[in-house]
């Protein structure tokens, strides 16, 4: 669900994003449905032939199987998965989960391929009858408005709220969102209206009636970050004030608590003056989140991204034209959804849907997926590095802030700022591989 503004901080526009953070050692085997960060990814078994896309423009696509493992594309070399996310969408009718791999090595960083992201959808049963039932309800409920309309034109109106989620009132035709759409499936309640099989629903019934590919899991020597960590999500909360009368010539966007946290906690004396807005609007949004400031990933389908530097060449593609200073004045307040643009994303490769924004990873995660942690066995390795503090975490960004270089015991250390992945619009079933967009750490003077 798009939002107007990454950027802006009112509670109507951050509902829709989902945070997760690390939530302790996982303990069970991977499955797709699952969502973890580190460890080995699991891919669901997937048709054997061509399927269609449920969403898109009808086109057969092959559904691909997983890969046995996922190589770098500088040095040609197996990569550590960073994040397994499943993440069905609201209405559909798959299974849908997004994987994220990054190269370790250093001489990979910033290189084209070194950071590579793959989606596997496949058809989920209990979705599709969720999603038909609800349809023959909405229809049901549309032909009894026009009975009665028929029988009496003039009482239309006063029974109109029987029928009111078919057009968009308080109830949608699909429901709400998820609480939690990282959630592993659970069965829909029956529907006392089951639709009759149509004579349109030939393609999906054959593309159940195809052959599996088995599951594919991957294992060692594959190198993982030991051991993986389940993530759990959260809605992103900002609180501020409404209707305040307090002056906010400083920032527009930001409460007068908002504020005072911020300078009590010394963000604002961290930040050099020359850094750009952008990326102070960055690190303020992950810095200001409700019990949540260790989040490691957000996920928003189809919204705008939060873009973490002006000088990136993707901050540049994605917002051309968009202003980097903060404005002198409220009325010149920067929407940056008004210059945002996916014009730059190639449409799917596999079904020739459009491919929208969907996740990004944040630094938190290269605190929590250390090179120490890097394994090929499948265990932990001995002496893992301590995780950082709160005062570790706040000085280095501001050594991200002013470009400097790392010292000579992080080498094998991630150094992006944000990984942007953007997923087929349509869910088109099967697995493939889809566009990542990396605005990497400033870098080093010399």
């Amino acid at each position: 669900m798009a939002r107007d503004d990454a950027s802006d901080f009112s509670e109507e526009e951050v509902a829709t994003v989902l945070l997760a953070l690390p939530d302790g050692p996982m303990e069970e085997a991977p499955s797709h449905t699952t969502s973890f960060i580190g460890g080995y990814p699991a891919f669901p078994a997937v048709p054997a032939g061509p399927s269609r896309n449920p969403k898109g423009k009808g086109k057969a696509v092959a559904a691909t199987s997983a890969p046995e493992e996922v190589r770098c594309g500088a040095c040609h070399k197996a990569m550590p998965l960073l994040s397994q996310v499943y993440c069905p969408l609201e209405g559909g009718e798959n299974d849908r989960t997004i994987y994220v791999w990054a190269c370790a090595r250093p001489g990979c960083r910033r290189r084209e391929g070194s950071v590579r992201a793959f989606r596997a959808s496949v058809r989920n049963e209990e979705y599709v009858a969720d999603v038909e039932a609800k349809r023959a309800e909405a229809e049901r409920i549309a032909a009894e408005e026009r009975e009665r309309a028929r029988q009496n034109p003039f009482t239309v109106q006063q029974n109109a709220g029987a029928g009111a989620g078919l057009f968009g009132a308080p109830k949608p035709l699909f429901g709400a969102a998820a609480a939690n759409p990282f959630a592993s499936p659970s069965a829909p309640a029956a529907s006392p209206h089951p639709s009759s099989p149509k004579k349109d629903d030939a393609p999906t019934a054959a593309v159940a009636s195809l052959s599996l590919s088995d599951p594919v899991v991957h294992t060692p020597p594959i190198p993982a970050y030991q051991p993986p960590q389940y993530i759990t999500t959260v809605d992103e909360f900002l609180p501020i004030a409404e209707d305040s009368d307090v002056d906010v010539s400083e920032d527009e966007d930001e409460a007068p608590e908002q504020k005072a946290e911020w300078r009590e906690d010394g963000w604002d004396k961290l930040l050099p003056k020359s850094v750009d807005d952008i990326f102070e609007r960055f690190a303020r949004r992950l810095a200001s989140a409700e019990d949540a400031s260790n989040q490691v990933l957000r996920y928003d389908f189809n919204a705008v991204p939060l873009p973490y530097s002006s000088s990136s060449p993707l901050f540049k593609k994605l917002f051309p034209g968009a202003p980097t200073r903060a404005p002198s004045s409220e009325e010149d307040e920067v929407n940056l959804a008004d210059y945002y643009t996916t014009k730059p994303v190639p449409a799917c490769t596999r079904c020739g849907a459009a491919r929208v924004f969907e996740l990004q990873l944040v630094p938190q995660l290269i605190n929590v997926l250390r090179p120490s942690s890097l394994s090929t066995t499948g265990k932990p390795p001995a002496g893992n590095a301590k995780v950082q503090t709160e005062e570790e975490r706040r000085a280095e960004i501001l050594r991200l802030a002013k470009g400097e270089a790392r010292g000579e015991g992080d080498a094998g250390e991630m150094e992006w700022g944000t990984v942007m992945v953007f997923g087929c619009e349509g869910d088109c079933i099967g697995v493939g591989e889809e566009w990542v967009g990396v605005e990497w750490e400033a870098a080093p003077e010399a």
